[in-house]
């Protein structure tokens, strides 16, 4: 008997299918731009020793980093541009973007041993060229790069951390049919990769698809698999969202039952709260939302609609359709704490003051450090904004610094850390920013002079302020960050002289504040987590 939330999901986009759909951009293989920070390299097959082609990024830092396997689409290769590009040089962590084999229309790609052999390579030549932390090892993908992502999971060797697949595909056979409903590109593929007479192969296809393949759970014990799926896929986007639901269902199915075909599943999912139900994906295609749903949980800025976890296992149904969130990279379990133990004394703005940002940041990365933080909203380096003089750094700074020394004791401190700017740039300050450079320059210099200073001699660290987005932005910061552009180098160059090491917080995040920063200024805690790093960077380098 055929599983009712497939057969519904083939009725309902057997109908739709009677208008062809054009391939999503997501699955658009025509732009290959890429940043000159990534090379291209030539991997060796370790199976037939053919030449795989892969563009490829090795972290400048000194110390191990994560490494991110980026797998293309469905129709793309490894000069698809990729949309995580632009946050992994912000991180600095280790990439590579393989081919493996290829679009997704030749028996040697679509899941064949080939790939997963030439995925496996990429990683190995990533480990070895590269300071990877070989614990950290991620596998993203979206659309195809979403099944490679699965194919993977279920069948790669290397003892691989997370898996994210976003918008998969996991059922060839389902896809097939469903491809054929809508008109779309994807079924020829299918049998291209499939098939030697133009028909299609319902046994090959079985066997490149993830939802049908031994589940390793024993490789798989200490993995993670996310799975992402908007809502509207399948209406607005080429891949149904059972797709994610099936594959969820069937590897939870295994791990509680001992059972891997959903047939044998499902009739449990109605009383099991961690699967997906049938009347649950019966609502969720009808009414593509779940109007139930808990307003507080939120993918960024999405709704979630569903959200299922057992074990390592999770699959969450946002608002949205056939894609990958700009924000993906900040949603992968990468372990960032350090075994620093420092006392530190940082001053700082709403960056610094609000709840997870770059001051949370560094507690939760270095636990075992004492973190004094006399950060306040609204703070500039030297003008009582909002007619206030308590945002008044430089008004203020022996009084912080007393503070600060009365709650360290009689401990000294190892590091004072500083990151004002952004306030000083807004509108109603526009005609003063000369007076900025005096301003901080005083500040500096009065820090030094404290007594604070003087008896612990710590070590100083200036991050300079995020940019700040130049559209869409509320009218008193109206063309900040292209004061901020002109001030930094100067702001800068004074932090030097006065012997504070600078950590830039400008240019990495240029091209990615508007993935994590909702109103253009304050980010998220995936993005303060760029800043804090590079701070924990800069100590590193320092020791």
């Amino acid at each position: 008997m055929q599983l009712l939330s497939i057969s519904f999901c083939l009725c309902i986009f057997s109908i739709q299918g009677l208008f062809a759909q054009n391939n999503p951009v997501w699955d658009d293989a025509s732009n290959s731009n890429w940043d000159r920070s990534f090379t291209k390299v030539e991997i060796k097959s370790s199976i037939d020793g053919k030449n795989q082609d892969a563009y490829f990024y090795a972290s400048k830092s000194k110390t191990p980093k994560p490494l991110i396997i980026s797998l293309h689409t469905w129709s793309g290769d490894y000069t698809q541009k990729d949309h995580l590009t632009k946050e992994i040089l912000a991180r600095d962590w280790n990439y590579i973007h393989p081919d493996f084999r290829g679009p997704n229309k030749t028996p040697e790609s679509t899941g064949s041993t080939l790939v997963i052999s030439d995925i496996e390579d990429a990683i190995q030549f990533a480990l070895q060229n590269t300071n990877t932390n070989p614990e950290e090892v991620h596998i993203i993908g979206v659309s195809g790069g979403g099944f490679a992502t699965l194919s993977a999971f279920m069948n790669i060797q290397y003892p691989v951390k997370s898996f994210s697949a976003w918008a998969p595909i996991s059922d060839l056979e389902a896809w097939y049919w469903e491809s054929v409903g809508r008109k779309q590109k994807y079924a020829d593929d299918i049998i291209r990769a499939t098939s030697t007479d133009s028909i299609f192969n319902r046994e090959e296809a079985t066997k490149r698809s993830p939802l049908k393949q031994e589940f390793q759970q024993e490789l798989r014990k200490n993995a993670k698999l996310f799975i992402y799926e908007g809502i509207h896929d399948g209406y607005t986007g080429s891949v149904p969202i059972t797709h994610s639901i099936n594959m969820y269902n069937r590897l939870v199915g295994e791990l509680k039952f001992g059972s891997s075909n959903l047939n044998q599943i499902m009739p449990s999912a109605s009383s099991d709260s961690s699967l997906v139900s049938e009347k649950e994906i019966i609502d969720l295609l009808s009414k593509r939302l779940n109007p139930s749903y808990n307003k507080r949980n939120k993918l960024f800025d999405r709704n979630i609609y569903l959200s299922r976890k057992f074990e390592n296992i999770q699959l969450t149904i946002f608002e949205g359709g056939h894609e990958q969130l700009p924000q993906a990279l900040g949603l992968i379990p990468v372990d960032q704490t350090t075994s620093l133990k420092y006392n530190i004394f940082t001053l700082g703005d709403s960056n610094g003051d609000n709840k997870d940002g770059w001051v949370d940041q560094l507690k939760n990365m270095m636990p075992e450090s004492h973190i004094v933080n006399i950060s306040k909203g609204g703070r500039t380096i030297g003008f009582d904004n909002l007619e206030r003089k308590e945002l008044n750094e430089l008004a203020n700074i022996d009084a912080f610094m007393d503070q600060a020394q009365e709650k360290m004791g009689t401990k000294k401190y190892d590091y004072i850390i500083v990151c004002l700017g952004t306030n000083d740039t807004k509108k109603v300050f526009a005609e003063r920013q000369n007076e900025v450079l005096t301003n901080f320059e005083e500040l500096l210099t009065k820090i030094k002079n404290h007594r604070l200073y003087k008896k612990s001699k710590p070590r100083l660290i200036y991050v300079t302020p995020p940019p700040i987005r130049t559209y869409n932005i509320l009218a008193k910061y109206e063309g900040g960050n292209e004061r901020l552009a002109r001030l930094i180098p100067q702001l800068s160059d004074i932090a030097q002289e006065h012997d504070f090491r600078v950590v830039n917080g400008y240019n990495p995040l240029l091209g990615i504040l508007d993935y994590y920063a909702a109103d253009g200024i304050h980010m998220a805690g995936p993005g303060q987590e760029i800043v804090a790093s590079k701070i924990i960077e800069t100590i590193l380098s320092g020791e």
